[in-house]
């Protein structure tokens, strides 16, 4: 009996930690993940990215020209990542080729793990209580 409690107790050690340790990123670190690994990807002449935030369900990428670009995530549609001149670039597979969210991206592997990121964003997003008093 007591060898049986004490693998039990061994076995319950290993597993919670474990499972603690796959806990899902929460909007901020997901945010913080995919700024910090977009600055590095992205390439585009002399252009380089300040910042990507999300409000609501719209997602906004600043870049140091000033411009800035805006995608709604909460489309019910898979994310592709396509090969284009410029790099890669994450947009949903129903979206023309120029509406993508994501683009100019050097490598393939950036490119996939943008668009792992962005998927979980979107999860997170999507069952988010609405703060906006006046959206639809």
């Amino acid at each position: 009996m007591k060898n049986f409690f004490l693998c039990f107790l061994l076995a319950i050690g290993i597993v919670i930690p474990t499972i603690a340790q796959n806990a899902g990123l929460n909007k901020q670190q997901t945010m913080a993940y995919i700024n910090k690994l977009y600055k590095v990807a992205y390439h585009y002449k002399d252009t380089k990215v300040d910042t990507v935030t999300v409000d609501g369900k719209v997602l906004t990428v600043f870049l140091s020209s000033g411009q800035h670009f805006r995608s709604d995530i909460a489309k019910s549609d898979v994310l592709v990542i396509a090969r284009v001149k410029s790099g890669y670039q994450i947009r949903f597979k129903s979206s023309p080729s120029t509406d993508e969210i994501l683009w100019a991206i050097q490598t393939e592997d950036d490119a996939k793990r943008l668009k792992n990121a962005l998927e979980h964003l979107i999860k997170i997003v999507k069952t988010e209580k609405k703060t906006d008093p006046f959206s639809s």
